[in-house]
């Protein structure tokens, strides 16, 4: 019973099959009667858009991220408990601002130091100073002494000997007096170190704290990074730009940036930098694009989309894109003869297009033009307009 049943539902698919494909041949034999030059002159129902003039644009549209103009880490130069961090995450900070001190104790000692053994070098100094002076005045005696004979020339000797003693014995004083200064210098440089600052040149004068890495108490050596401090008055928009349009962007062209995150603004940005290469893997270009950020609305790492204009014709001949078909290996377009309701294939050379319609450069035409139906129809075949519709066709106005 179960046998006879699968049976009987195997024949009824096998019937309707068969009938599917008979029905199916039939409409094919009966399109072909339609189109031969025997068959019937049978109208086929079409529907057409107009033929419009208007200004229809070439330009790119882009996807791509947002990053800062600049980012870079603040560090100590000098290793050190972390005694004050005055900033976190998203905190405005100032070119110049001090960020965070470290634990100074032992610098300032090392200051003081460096003040003692300065005074100790300077006294050395005054004294050998002072002892050159009373060898010169001595040296000076002798030799007026010895030119009147009263000194031997042993004693001049002696006092020549101990000036030019006094005299090196200055010079090394002296030295030794710049070495402390410079000692005491080299101190107060280290102790400056424990004042973290942030300093830049360029850009904007106020930024952003984007991480902190280290917290109050803990130790940071020379290079440790603290917070990371980006730009974002100005940001860069980083696109991936395919071959095809990769030599159609030139820098200083303007572009138009979007983000989902903010749909009701649209901000201006400028081509500032094209790669000299596309990747091998990807076979995309990297373009850079610079704009301002009033109000620091836009955040780096956000995603968005940038529509550069390559060009514009502004009286272009437009037809919706599903008008356009291929006969005969030619791209063309089928226009509605309105006096004797028949269509032309007319073959046609394409210009700008978009999501919506297409240029037609040549050549000139007017009228209606077949955007449902086209599948049945040969040139010069006869039709029926079912819905003939004169809304826009998606182009600029």
């Amino acid at each position: 019973m179960k046998k006879l049943f699968i049976t009987l539902i195997a024949g009824i698919a096998l019937a309707f099959l068969i009938n599917h494909l008979f029905l199916r041949q039939e409409d094919t034999n009966n399109i072909k009667r339609m189109r031969g030059p025997g068959g019937p002159k049978v109208s086929v129902a079409v529907e057409t858009q107009p033929i419009k003039k208007t200004r229809l644009l070439d330009e790119g549209v882009f996807t791509g991220s947002l990053y800062a103009q600049s980012e870079f880490d603040l560090a100590p130069k000098i290793s050190g408990r972390i005694k004050k961090l005055y900033l976190d995450i998203g905190d405005l900070i100032k070119n110049g601002e001090i960020i965070a001190e470290l634990d100074n104790e032992e610098l300032l000692l090392e200051v003081r130091q460096a003040q003692a053994e300065l005074e100790i070098a300077r006294a050395n100094y005054n004294e050998s100073k002072g002892l050159l002076e009373i060898a010169q005045k001595e040296l000076d005696r002798t030799k007026t002494m010895h030119k009147q004979k009263v000194s031997s020339e042993v004693e001049l000797e002696k006092a020549q000997s101990e000036y030019k003693t006094r005299l090196a014995r200055l010079k090394v004083s002296e030295s030794q007096l710049s070495n402390r200064q410079a000692a005491l210098e080299r101190a107060k440089v280290r102790l400056s170190y424990a004042e973290v600052d942030a300093s830049w040149t360029g850009g904007s004068n106020e930024r952003f704290v984007a991480e902190k890495y280290l917290d109050e108490g803990s130790m940071a050596g020379p290079g440790s990074p603290l917070v990371s401090v980006i730009d974002i008055a100005t940001l860069t928009a980083v696109i991936d730009v395919v071959e095809k349009d990769y030599f159609k962007i030139k820098k200083g062209q303007l572009a138009k940036i979007k983000s989902d995150a903010i749909e009701t603004r649209t901000f201006e940005a400028k081509v500032v930098r094209i790669a000299p290469l596309l990747e091998n893997n990807s076979r995309l270009a990297k373009v850079e694009l610079e704009l301002k950020n009033p109000g620091f609305i836009l955040k780096p790492g956000m995603f968005i989309t940038a529509t550069i204009v390559f060009a514009a014709h502004d009286s272009a001949t437009v037809v919706p894109n599903h008008s356009l078909v291929r006969r005969n290996d030619k791209e063309g377009i089928f226009v509605v003869n309105q006096a004797s309701s028949t269509v032309r294939f007319v073959p046609v050379e394409i210009g700008f297009s978009n999501d919506s319609c297409t240029e037609i450069m040549s050549p000139e035409v007017s009228g209606q033009v077949v955007t449902l139906g086209y599948h049945l129809l040969e040139d010069g075949a006869p039709i029926r307009i079912s819905n003939l519709k004169s809304g826009k066709t998606g182009a600029e106005q």
